[in-house]
């Protein structure tokens, strides 16, 4: 483990796991920050179904002055960040984003100036529900240390990053968690479905001793 310890990374996904609302996750958010000596911290859920508008949730730790311009500007259209993780599978090093730009320039000037991390990665996460979000660590060391840290950073937060996304879409409500049917139940329904369908002349044949050969051929 990059933080010298396992102990202290299972402590952080059984927080993880326990935590009862969204404040408790921002309170998560800071001991991550800690235990992997970053300078911040940002989950911010891009898109998810049944939310009225996109980035609905953020849970992070940047300066509060910078959240509120960030989001009173509406920079989520311009953050290089956002734009490249939204359009990848891949973790995304800071490094490798084109900051040759007007705009890209303006907008990391700004950020230096709140303190956000002069490295960072974004790692992009996709839900089970279809959902798309982006997890981001941010540090301020040197670059030897951080070219030393940033693939264990990469590993370990791939997996912090989904389980957080995880539970905080679950605790904002926006996840089915009804059990699912058994697969008896399942059958069980179609079956009777099957009753009703052929009852209407809708289905094929029965053979002999009872077994439905449909019309429809399964896949």
């Amino acid at each position: 483990m990059i933080a010298g310890s396992d102990d202290g990374y299972q402590e952080i996904v059984t927080q993880i796991g326990e935590a009862a609302s969204l404040a408790a996750m921002q309170k998560i958010a800071g001991n991550i920050c800690k235990f992997y000596h970053l300078a911040n911290m940002a989950y911010h859920a891009v898109y998810i179904p049944g939310a009225k508008t996109y980035n609905p949730i953020l849970v992070l730790t940047y300066d509060p002055g910078w959240v509120a311009r960030y989001t009173d500007n509406d920079y989520f259209k311009i953050d290089p960040v956002v734009v490249s993780g939204t359009k990848s599978f891949l973790p995304l090093d800071w490094a490798r984003l084109d900051r040759e730009n007007a705009v890209a320039r303006g907008f990391f000037a700004e950020a230096d100036r709140f303190d956000v991390g002069r490295q960072g990665i974004t790692l992009p996460v996709r839900g089970a529900g279809g959902e798309r979000a982006l997890f981001t660590i941010t540090a301020n060391m040197s670059m030897r240390e951080w070219e030393q840290r940033r693939a264990g950073y990469m590993k370990e937060c791939q997996m912090i990053g989904h389980y957080m996304h995880d539970r905080i879409v679950e605790l904002s409500g926006y996840r089915d968690t009804a059990p699912k049917p058994a697969r008896d139940d399942v059958l069980g329904v179609c079956g009777a479905r099957c009753d009703r369908e052929a009852g209407r002349g809708k289905l094929g044949h029965y053979r002999s001793g009872g077994s439905l050969v449909s019309d429809i051929r399964l896949r």
